[in-house]
């Protein structure tokens, strides 16, 4: 069984096109789970009304967030009901291409210890095509890979370390399994933003993760994006919140040695950028981000003179 999950918080401009996008499926899901985020608009009329035209092609059902108001604890609250052995996401404003979910569950079906597999996205505004494939942009296509099952790769030094640097692919562009995800702890729902890598971080210690290079879904950018720029300094806190937990005895235990030595960096890194771009946010910005460091063990970062003459600068303006 496959289950599509949307979290969806004012998605009325969207969610029509993003729900005919699932309905146009090759292989169709079992279920669609629209789970309406606290919406003020005609989010849930919308999705009542496709549930209805749709019916003959998929079953929709509307699901009211159980948890606090984000994608994390909306997507919890349809994959905690959840009785299918695959999960697809999908935001509320991204679209489907046909072949999705044909390509992704053939990927796993071939590969029993797979627990994820993506493909490509192409991320679009209103008719302009901004970037015609994100594992170009994340640099996936320029890692070494080795073939999978029936055509799909899988990179060969594994996809850990790719995560821990940045987003690998779209949210939109991934199907797991929803056993896995569970076992990992599904979202952190105390994240607004990043929350959908800190899991995937989490569900690449279960299992390996295929990836076609064939493009299955576009990503629509609008003014109300999570992901706008104006959200960097958040996804900053939310990367290094996200390697810290790894850095908790729980996780460390999962880890080899190297993964190990791949984390210690990865998650100094992040900290200090995000200590950059707090320091260019003001003084409130930086103190909840020399707050996280010192908690991650690198206070010392939030002691160094660039960053505090930057700090500075800012508060003379």
């Amino acid at each position: 069984m496959i289950e599509v999950v949307i979290p969806a918080y004012n998605a009325a401009p969207f969610l029509h096109e993003t729900l005919a996008s699932v309905a146009a499926q090759t292989r169709r899901p079992d279920l669609v789970s629209v789970v309406d985020d606290a919406s003020t608009d005609a989010t849930r009329a919308i999705a009542e009304a496709a549930a209805q035209e749709f019916a003959a092609r998929i079953r929709i059902q509307i699901l009211r967030n159980e948890g606090p108001r984000g994608p994390s604890a909306a997507r919890n609250t349809a994959i905690r009901r959840s009785t299918a052995d695959f999960i697809a996401l999908l935001d509320a404003d991204d679209l489907m291409q046909p072949n999705h979910l044909a390509l992704l569950a053939a990927a796993l079906e071939a590969a029993p210890d797979a627990v994820l597999s993506f493909g490509d996205t192409e991320v679009f505004a209103a008719d302009k095509i901004l970037i015609p494939g994100l594992l170009q942009k994340s640099g996936v296509l320029a890692l070494p890979a080795i073939a999978g099952p029936d055509g799909y790769w899988q990179l060969r030094d594994g996809i850990f370390a790719p995560l821990l640097a940045s987003g690998v692919f779209g949210t939109s562009a991934c199907l797991f399994r929803r056993q896995a995800a569970d076992d990992a702890g599904l979202f952190d729902e105390a994240m607004m933003h990043g929350e959908d890598t800190d899991l995937f971080i989490r569900l690449a210690l279960a299992g390996r993760f295929l990836f076609t290079r064939t493009q299955i879904s576009r990503k629509r950018e609008h003014a109300d994006n999570l992901s706008h720029d104006r959200n960097h300094l958040a996804f900053c806190h939310g990367t290094a919140r996200s390697l810290m937990k790894l850095s908790a005895p729980a996780w460390l235990a999962k880890l080899s040695p190297a993964q190990r030595v791949t984390l210690a960096s990865a998650a100094r890194f992040a900290v200090d950028s995000y200590l950059y771009h707090a320091s260019r946010a003001g003084m409130t910005a930086y103190r909840r981000a020399a707050s996280l460091a010192r908690q991650a063990g690198f206070g010392r970062l939030a002691a160094h003179p660039r960053h505090l003459l930057r700090l500075g600068v800012h508060a003379l303006r």
